[in-house]
């Protein structure tokens, strides 16, 4: 052989080897890596409009046989010990079915299962022992994903399931009065064949119906990131006296953050470097990555006027903001919070309104839901587009909602936008529940969308230990309303509200504002010194269908938009309830 066809040869070895190299890499993939791997190739192919028609039949012949198949086995994958049928549970509302269900074998049976929603269409397949793997729940989002259930194909056979994945949804037993999403575990099922009845049930979450959604899928923002720093919010992390968090956007183009900072009136500046995150929101046609940064000012002076300025390109700097940390003494301060927002331009121009007429308060809060697709990084733009410059010298101390806290999938967009407390319960998430102490008042700060009994203790901890005169607890889902009566959260955390007296607890949710009288073991006291006050707002327009009566309501409203501006001086709390324009919708004085 001559070194020209040697040379050749040892090419083609080489890009054989190379090419299986790839495939059996392929082939170990995951379903997120093959389709962040298409949105890329997608927005290199198509067009902005052609994006929007894309459809199951163009993206069956746009993926590779290697693709589809990860996209058909690697969704969801266990060991069975014996062989074994899959039940495969499939809701018939979903108008496209998964395009490898037929193909790998599974029959339509003509059972059905149901629950209060939805009907689903049972389909088997058998399966030897070993490894098995399921398909994606398809290229739309269809929150009802299907759900299956495992059976050996042997009575007598002693069926174990391994090495699960994903491995954070526990397995069950299929029966009437099983839930199946752990997003929605009240939504039971009714109706189950006597045939599948004891077998193992794969519980899953709706937020699954994302991880290969393409159709209908591409969405834009309308204030796209850029070398400029926007999207500018204050935080606490630590101490209020001595600390504050800046946070900001800008393009990927954007690679490191300075701020610098002053004492108002005087010439000495320091410098903070910021930290900084790559945000993702693959969907987002036109602003897929963004970085976001944040900077911790320490070792701050009590009670002192500070100015800042961000670093843009060059070292040039943004126009400065004035910011205050809080007295080392008790002087008296204001907050206000707002109910579910929802990234509203309505609520946004509220928010504006509200500084200017109370420019003295201290920060603001959100109750939860502050937009309404907590996955979808144009709502969060919104919401900062909408509001701005509200929090550019007001810190904002939120906690989030169910729509924050998406179909199951957990807040990891919110948690990304926002530098708070990581002081919460060991056992969950974190900057989700926090505590923090603002001059003589205790703020308790929950995450009720994570497990309530699970957050008992720590709550219990931070009421018992505090010396604070005012006493608050701020979550979304409201214990009074007219029609949800959240056992679980009057059981476990009412309760140590009656015990260490809080004062008010502030909730959203229901989109109508509440203010209860003072309540005491599910009873109305006289006075607030005897029980705690429960409020809720909407900050949003809305009314309610339905309006029956509330025994323990002292002021309702089905609509809004509206906020509250709380003031504590000395021994005296003035709570009032503003519309947009400013005029009073309802107040209380407490005085202790």
């Amino acid at each position: 052989m001559n070194t020209g066809k040697l040379l050749s040869f040892i090419l083609l070895l080489s890009i054989g080897f190379s090419s299986c190299e790839k495939k059996s890499e392929l082939i170990s993939g995951n379903v997120k890596n093959v389709v962040d791997d298409a949105v890329t190739r997608l927005y290199k192919t198509l067009t902005p409009a052609q994006l929007d028609t894309v459809s199951d039949n163009y993206l069956l012949g746009f993926f590779t046989d290697e693709e589809k198949e990860i996209l058909a086995t690697k969704f969801w994958t266990f060991d069975a010990n014996v062989p074994v049928t899959v039940s495969l549970m499939r809701d018939q509302g979903q108008k496209s079915m998964p395009f490898w269900i037929k193909e790998s074998g599974f029959k339509k049976t003509g059972l059905t299962v149901k629950n209060e929603e939805y009907t689903y269409e049972v389909w088997q397949k058998n399966f030897d022992k070993g490894s098995i793997g399921l398909g994606i729940n398809g290229f739309d989002k269809h929150r009802p994903v299907y759900f299956i259930s495992v059976a050996p194909q042997k009575k007598e056979d002693k069926l174990q399931i391994t090495r699960v994945t994903p491995s954070q949804y526990p397995l069950d037993t299929i029966d009437t009065g099983a839930f199946t999403y752990h997003d929605w575990d009240g939504l039971v099922l009714t109706e189950v064949p006597d045939e599948l009845k004891g077998q193992v049930l794969f519980t899953t979450v709706r937020g699954r119906a994302r991880e290969a959604h393409l159709v209908n899928a591409f969405r834009n923002t309308k204030t796209p990131s850029s070398s400029v720093p926007d999207q500018i919010m204050l935080t606490w992390s630590d101490d209020p006296k001595t600390s504050v968090d800046i946070q900001w956007r800008t393009n990927v183009s954007v690679e490191t953050g300075r701020v610098k900072y002053w004492k108002l009136g005087t010439k000495d500046t320091l410098f903070a470097d910021a930290s900084k995150f790559k945000m993702e929101d693959r969907l987002l046609q036109n602003d897929r990555y963004v970085n976001r940064f944040t900077a911790k000012l320490k070792n701050l002076s009590p009670g002192t006027t500070y100015s800042y300025a961000l670093a843009t390109e060059n070292e040039k700097w943004l126009a400065p903001v004035a910011f205050q940390t809080q007295p080392d003494v008790n002087k008296g301060f204001s907050f206000i919070w707002f109910g579910d927002t929802h990234y509203s331009e309505i609520w946004g121009d509220m928010a504006k309104k509200s500084l200017k007429r109370h420019p003295e308060t201290a920060f603001f809060s959100i109750a939860g839901d502050l937009v309404t697709t907590g996955l979808h990084r144009d709502e969060w733009d919104g919401l900062w587009s909408y509001s701005s410059p509200a929090f550019h010298g007001k810190p904002l101390m939120p906690v989030p909602g169910n729509h924050d806290s998406q179909d199951g999938l957990g807040a990891w967009m919110y948690q990304e936008m926002f530098s708070l407390p990581e002081n919460g319960p060991g056992n969950q998430p974190k900057e989700m529940t926090y505590s923090f102490k603002y001059q003589d008042a205790l703020f308790v700060m929950i995450d009720a969308t994570l497990s309530v009994p699970a957050q008992k203790e720590w709550i219990e901890k931070q009421l018992k230990n505090s010396d604070a005169k005012w006493k608050f607890a701020m979550f979304h889902f409201p214990p009074y309303n007219l029609e949800e009566p959240y056992d679980d959260i009057r059981k476990d955390w009412c309760t140590l509200f009656d015990k260490y007296h809080v004062d008010m607890v502030m909730s959203g949710h229901m989109h109508y504002y509440l203010r209860t009288k003072p309540m005491l073991n599910g009873k109305a006291m006289k006075t607030p010194a005897e029980g705690t006050i429960y409020t809720m707002s909407i900050s949003i327009p809305g009314k309610q269908e339905q309006w029956p009566e509330e025994d323990y309501a002292v002021v309702r409203y089905p609509d809004g938009p509206l906020y509250q501006h709380i003031t504590m001086k000395d021994n005296t709390l003035t709570y009032k309830c503003y519309d947009p324009e400013g005029k009073v919708r309802d107040e209380l004085v407490i005085r202790k």
